[in-house]
Order: structure tokens, then sequence, then C-alpha cells
């Protein structure tokens, strides 16, 4: 029955997703700026936005800025009259192709020329500079973030915490902002995109991620500010009626995608209600064998409506919303375990950004953090608050300031354990539990968001002491129960692991692994 399904699925298969047209734009367009570039959709929404234009094949994202760039990207970026005229500088005549830009700009105060009459239009712009010019452009908020090397008396420091402050700017992984160091064309891009969403984002739609009560289970529903709609999993099949209620109660009347993150029955056991009960777009599946009755018969279900039916790659696009890049970050259908099968999607929308992890385990995390940008304003906690998922050193990139939790009450599992919850405690973030705090609905226009559930959960216990190992330490293959999954040198994990650990240990390491043969931290 399964083949017969998964051939029948296979000729309606679709092996690469769509992305939206921005991000497409910007690809065709330009030659140095692919879609794993990390500001690629900054540059692609400039483009959508005439602020920057398509004259040149390569974009030149390395290059160097000039004080006549800034000037003209930035006076378009906020409509300013860009038609040739003198201006007050005899190094930029009339003639000059962007006078009226650069003369505009002046008389609204984004930047100034020179005592000696000039202007200097090919002076190279810091990043100190950029922020003058955007904080005098936009109407920013106050701020009061220093950085290691932009505090109090800093001449860039009023400027620099205003684009904190509008999560313009959050500076380097070292604390440092590095106001003196030359403005890249990539850079600039970034900060004036996010400077235009952040004017927009004042009056922007709001974009809603519930995370639904549905004991021992996921489901996530989004509503994206388009009003299109996403829903990612459903619980175990006993709480399938639990989700289509739910739905209801938001007056769901059409599913745009449905996501089947992977085929555990705590994840996609309701789906086939749901699929039932609405209308679906978009059948999103990571594409994991499994030969359970409850998952072939999602497959059928699917299959019997005729809807559409997809297997994402990683890196690819889930055009949800112009508005939100919706980006798959992992995704395993050979892989043999069903947790690190799932399908992880990272969500932005302007300044605020979801990462959803599914069931994948640390080994998966660990892949992530050395591909993308996993950094997220929310994280939803992987396998349940597991231990075997949300490593320290996970949690500590991705810098969440909140973590969703979804797990049923007095659970036999013993979720969350003990070690993520003190993990969670340790990069300071909120943490919510579905259990504790029933549905958890987060809402934003992209700036800000607000949380809303019944409580927050506290984390105030401290890691479970390893227990004593059942099995063989030096095999390289087992897992010492509450041990640490991510060490910070080889000497660490032999404490627990005399011997090392082969490849297929969640504790592996590529980078201790210095003669590659799939063994780390080996004696």
């Amino acid at each position: 029955m399964k083949k017969f399904i998964m051939s029948l699925i296979g000729m309606v298969l679709v092996l690469s997703m769509a992305m939206p047209g921005s991000y497409t734009q910007a690809a065709q367009v330009f030659s140095d700026v692919s879609v794993k570039h990390s500001n690629y959709a900054d540059i692609a929404y400039l483009l959508d936005k005439g602020i920057i234009s398509a004259d040149k094949k390569a974009y030149g994202v390395k290059d160097i800025v000039t004080r006549e760039e800034v000037a003209v990207m930035v006076a378009k970026a906020v409509g300013l009259n860009g038609t040739q005229r003198a201006t007050k500088f005899k190094d930029v005549p009339k003639s000059h192709k962007n006078s009226g830009y650069i003369q505009s700009a002046v008389e609204a105060g984004i930047i100034n020329g020179y005592t000696d009459g000039t202007f200097k239009p090919t002076t190279k712009v810091t990043r100190g500079h950029m922020a003058a010019f955007i904080a005098r452009a936009f109407d920013l908020p106050n701020g009061t973030k220093s950085f290691k090397d932009v505090k109090k008396g800093h001449t860039a420091y009023a400027a620099v915490s205003q684009l904190a402050a509008a999560n313009i700017t959050t500076g380097y992984e070292d604390g440092t902002f590095k106001p003196a160091n030359n403005l890249t064309r990539a850079h600039i891009s970034a900060f004036l995109a996010r400077a235009v969403k952040y004017q927009e984002g004042v009056t922007s739609p709001k974009m809603k991620v519930h995370f639904l009560d549905v004991g021992q289970g996921d489901s996530i529903f989004i509503q994206a500010p388009n009003g299109k709609t996403m829903l990612i999993d459903a619980s175990t099949k006993e709480y399938g009626d639990t989700v289509i209620a739910y739905l209801n109660a938001q007056n769901v009347k059409r599913l745009d995608y449905v996501v089947a993150t992977h085929p555990d029955a705590d994840h996609t056991g309701g789906l086939t209600a749901v699929v039932n009960a609405f209308e679906v777009g978009e059948f999103i599946n990571s594409g994991k064998d499994h030969t359970t009755v409850t998952y072939e018969n999602l497959l059928e279900t699917v299959l019997a409506k005729n809807i559409r039916y997809t297997e994402p790659k990683a890196g690819d696009f889930i055009a949800l919303d112009s508005a939100v890049k919706v980006q798959v970050l992992a995704v395993d259908a050979k892989n043999t375990d069903n947790n690190d099968a799932s399908i992880v999607l990272k969500l932005t929308y302007n300044g605020v950004s979801f990462l959803l992890t599914g069931d994948a385990s640390s080994k998966i995390e660990q892949q992530l953090m050395q591909n993308y940008d996993v950094s997220a304003t929310i994280l939803k906690a992987g396998h349940h608050g597991s231990s075997t998922s949300s490593a320290l050193s996970f949690l500590q990139k991705v810098k969440p300031q909140a973590v969703i939790l979804s797990y049923g009450a007095d659970n036999s599992y013993g979720h969350p354990h003990k070690e993520v919850v003190a993990n969670i405690k340790t990069i300071g973030a909120k943490s919510y539990a579905t259990a504790t705090g029933g549905n958890i609905v987060v809402t934003t226009n992209g700036i800000s968001y607000a949380i809303q559930a019944k409580d927050v959960l506290v984390p105030n216990v401290t890691p479970e002491k390893p227990k004593a190992p059942t099995g063989n330490v030096n095999s390289g293959t087992y897992v010492i129960p509450g041990a640490p999954t991510t060490f910070k040198n080889c000497t660490a994990m032999r404490a627990y692991y005399p011997s090392g650990v082969s490849k297929s240990h969640p504790a592996y390491a590529a980078a201790r692994d210095g003669d590659k043969d799939g063994w780390a931290c080996e004696l």
C-alpha cells in the first residue's frame, strides 16, 4: 500500500519550493547575489522598492560604498527629489548625475558637506557615519544600548543606540559595533532595508503565530500579514478535533499550506482530520518513509483530495507572504531517525523571526549552525524539551528572547528535561510551555511582538547530574543519559567518553576529528 501511495504522489511531486517573486528577481539580476547570501533578502527588497537599480551585472556586495552612493540610497529610501540641479558644493555641479539626490539629502539634514565647500562624493563611508545618516533620515526611537567600542561619550553613540533600539543593528557577536570599519554595499543594504521596514512596520499588518496546546505533541498555526495561513503538524490523532475547533474559532476557511515536519504520530496523527475538514492549497512533507497506518491514511487523504504535494530541500523558500521570508533550513528524507528527518523552518518578518525545529536533535542543530544564520527572536524548542535537543551551544547561537516548549502535562518522558530548562535560564530567555500556558499566541508587526499565554515557565532548576553509565562508554555510540551533547574541548568530552565518540554520536564534532576517520577526540 505504501509503495502504491508514494508512486502516485511521485507523479505530482514538486521537487523544489516556489520562492517569492522578489527573491527570484534579485538572483536573476545580480551575478554575485545568490539566494544563500546572508543579505539576499535585503538586497532583493531594496531592488523591489527601486532604492537600488540593476544597471550593473554584479551588485558588488564586498565593495566599499562612498558618500555619494549612501546619499543617493538614503534619499531614495525616504522619497527625496532626485532631479538634477545646482548644489552648494564646488565638486558636485548641476551636471552631476546625482546632484539632485545629494542636494536633497543635504537640505534634509541627512548628510553634510565639508568646510572647504566640497562634498567629496567618492570618499569612503564608515559604519559610524552610516549610523548617523540613517538616524537623521528616519524617525527612530531613542536607545540606551552601548557596545564595547561605542559607549556613552562616543561620537556615534546616540545614532548607534537608536539603530539598536529599532533592531536595525545588533552589532557583532563579540559585542562590538566597529564604527571605524568601512561600510560595504552588503552592509548598507542590510541597514537601509531594516530602516525602511521599521518605518513601514509602524503601521504594518500583524502576523500571528499560534502554538497550540495539544498535549504531548506539536501543532503551530501561522496567520501571515497578507491573510494566508500555514499549519505545521497537528499532534496525535486524538487532538485532530481540537486543532479543527481552534482553527474554526480563528474563522479559518482555507489552509494555504499544511506542513508535516516528520511522520511521527505526535506530529501527524491529527493531520488527516484537518485535511478532511479544510480546503488545503499545498501539502509539504518531509518525504521520510514510515509504514504506520496513521501516516499512510494521511498520504491517502492528500492523494484522494488532489492536494498539491511537495517535498522541499534545505535552502528552499515557501511563498507564504512577500513580506515574510520562510526558509527551509533542514530536511532529510533519507535519515534513519524520524526526528532528524524533521523539516526545520525559519520565518522572518522584518526584525522579528521564528525558528521552528520540529523534533530535530542536537546533531541537526550543529549542522544548522554551520550552514545558516540561526539567530531568531522566538525559538520553538526541539522535541518537546527533550535533552536530545536544545544544546546550550545552539541556544547561545540562536539567542532567542523567548523559547516555546510544546509538551503534555505530567508526561511520562520527563519533558521538559531539566538540562534544557537550565540551558534556557543560562541564556536569559523567557520560556513558555503549552502544558502550563495553554495556547500560546505571538503577535508581531515585524518590529515588536507580544506573547499571550496563561503562564511563564520559570526556569529555576539546575541540570540533572549524568546518570551512571549502563552501556560501554568506549563504544563510540553509547549516549550517557543526561550527559552534555556539546563539549568545550576533547578534555571535557573524555571526562564522559574516555575514547572519544564516533560520527553517529550526537556529541561528535567534525572539528575534533583531526584525521577525518569518523572518530572525534580518540586517544
